[in-house]
């Protein structure tokens, strides 16, 4: 029977748990043997006697655990955290009873450093660990201890653990190019999720099949009375019950069957995945991020969004681009449709009774759909790093980076950016044409946009107002620059028309307000002016006009030049 030694409660009413689900608790780690019991198995065993009497030398100690979680959650911190260290503390006690350890608060400290040299040994020995796994599991359950303790220095800094060093992998051109074409094929995957999940979709008759922009569609629901046996093969009964059951499916207008809840939750697992790679909002705060009445203001390249308050701006809750609100706001709609006014959550996935809501979503839908539609699965990790090197790229300003990531600089600088062999090599060159003694004398250089230049950035009187000033960074300002100069060769004639292919790819995204449409984006211009060099060329002699029509024939067939490729094909992912 249940031991009678009083022992304070060690539950943490502040974590929130699902109606089914065990509440955290640490009286089982005042049993022996109780941390190696599954966590929904150890109240019961307790209250039958199974473990035995309390351990009184392991009150003190695991009272002050507790103590320390309960303060740094009653501080505001997160939950997510709090039940890292208690999974972590739960497996020290278990492995520290396994190698006969003592656990009283004298004598806790030298059992920690045991501990972490038996999960060293996993690492380097066993090999059955991985280093950051070892390195967790020591930081954290040293960040209870040392609570428990009254530290001033951590614990993990005794131990032989060591954060693994954070090295980056230069990627190849070729291993570059990868990842964005997998990241704009999975984006085009949502999108076609979110387009083809449409109310009638979700009201209308199973199977329910998604048309594809690469071609061809996926059926994502395939049960309920349907059949791959022609109907004239299978029994009247078994026909007579299909059909029944598909009648009452398109008849229930409610959320309560089981499939259209899975096609609603694949709907609105999309627009989540979709709004993380827009925002670059983490997942644990975009699935937690209540419905407001929006307000939205522009801001450049897209929107500041808010909180709509009367007579003043809200504080800016994230900011997306210009061409996602009318897809957001189409969300919205469909949303407001299916939910009734009470569910106060953006996104709000759909839960087995029991389960809480704000457990981390799985993705399994989203993952069965990349499977069957032949695309790679892109977590939601990866979607902010993806994200968030393209911006560095493109703007190459690490500040404004990381201020839209909402990253310190250091932060994004150590953990996001990755190397990349097309900025290293664009970047090494700059240095070489300026700092080399050799080099730096020469009259001519490459410059940014196809051609030749001596980097000294002066408007020709020819350029319209609309398009872009000479400053040696932009390639459609060289278009105007004095000192801009035309190579005569095939190579240079296929780069111009690469790189006209790439302004005709951005005006085509480009969606104005009303009251700008009459306006002349710079993208016109450029085109312009090199739909007239690539004339000037084809109208000279006969081996310039081959040049300009075997250009024009590669880009026709996606054969594009390497100046321009990485960025062409990114385009065209993100238009699509």
């Amino acid at each position: 029977m249940r031991s009678e030694v009083p022992h304070p409660p060690l539950t943490f009413p502040t974590i929130a748990v699902g109606k089914d689900e065990t509440p955290p608790d640490l009286a089982r780690l005042l049993y022996e043997g109780g941390a190696s019991v599954p966590v929904d198995q150890a109240d019961q065993k307790i209250r039958q006697g199974t473990l035995g009497e309390i351990l009184s030398e392991r009150v003190e100690l695991v009272r002050r655990a507790h103590s320390f979680i309960e303060g740094m959650l009653t501080g505001g911190g997160s939950q997510v955290t709090a039940r890292q260290q208690i999974k972590s503390l739960v497996h020290f006690f278990a492995q520290s009873e396994k190698q006969n350890l003592a656990l009283s608060l004298p004598e806790v400290q030298a059992s920690y450093l045991n501990w972490s040299e038996h999960l060293l040994h996993r690492v380097k020995v066993v090999k059955n660990l991985k280093q950051i796994s070892a390195y967790n599991y020591a930081r954290l359950t040293g960040q209870i201890l040392d609570g428990a303790l009254d530290r001033r220095t951590p614990l993990i800094e005794l131990t032989r653990l060591k954060r693994p060093t954070d090295r980056k992998t230069p990627q190849g051109a070729k291993a570059d190019k990868q990842v964005l074409h997998e990241t704009f094929s999975f984006g085009r995957l949502l999108q076609d999720i979110c387009d083809g999940l449409s109310l009638k979709s979700i009201w209308g008759p199973r199977p329910v099949s998604i048309s594809l922009h690469a071609g061809g569609e996926i059926e994502v629901c395939k049960t309920g009375g349907n059949s791959t046996r022609p109907e004239e093969e299978r029994q009247p009964s078994n026909v007579r019950v299909s059909a029944a059951a598909a009648l009452a499916y398109q008849n229930d207008r409610s959320l309560d069957h089981a499939e259209r809840r899975n096609l609603v939750n694949l709907r609105i697992q999309a627009e989540l995945l979709m709004f993380i790679g827009q925002t670059g909002m983490n997942l644990a705060q975009a699935q937690e991020l209540p419905l407001h009445r929006f307000n939205y203001s522009s801001d450049i390249d897209g929107y500041k969004v808010r909180e709509y308050k009367p007579r003043r701006q809200g504080e800016v809750l994230f900011e997306i681009y210009s061409e996602y609100r009318s897809h957001f706001e189409r969300y919205l709609e469909w949303r407001k449709t299916l939910f009734p006014e009470s569910e106060q959550r953006l996104f709000p996935l759909i839960r087995r009774d029991g389960v809480r809501k704000s457990r981390r979503p799985a993705f399994a839908s989203v993952q069965a759909a990349c499977k069957k539609a032949g695309v790679t699965w892109v977590p939601p990790s990866t979607l902010r790093g993806t994200r968030v090197n393209w911006l560095l790229r493109r703007s190459g300003d690490p500040d404004m980076t990381a201020d839209m990531a909402q990253h310190f600089k250091q932060t994004l600088i150590r953990v996001y950016e990755k190397p990349s062999l097309q900025v290293a090599v664009s970047e090494i060159t700059r240095f070489h044409l300026r700092h080399d003694p050799v080099l730096a004398g020469q009259d001519s250089m490459l410059s940014v946009a196809p051609g030749e230049c001596d980097g000294i950035p002066v408007a020709s009187p020819a350029k319209p107002a609309s398009a872009p000033k000479p400053d040696c960074r932009q390639p459609s300002g060289c278009l105007w620059c004095e000192h801009h100069r035309d190579i005569d060769s095939l190579d240079y004639v296929w780069s111009l028309a690469c790189f006209r292919h790439l302004k005709v790819l951005e005006l085509s995204g480009h969606r104005p307000p009303t009251r700008e449409r009459d306006a002349t984006h710079p993208a016109d211009d450029a085109i312009a002016r090199m739909s007239e060099k690539l004339a000037w060329f084809r109208d000279s002699n006969a081996t310039r006009r081959e040049w300009v029509e075997e250009a024009l024939t590669r880009v026709e067939e996606g054969d594009y030049h390497e100046q321009w490729s990485y960025l062409i094909e990114a385009v065209e992912g993100s238009v699509a």
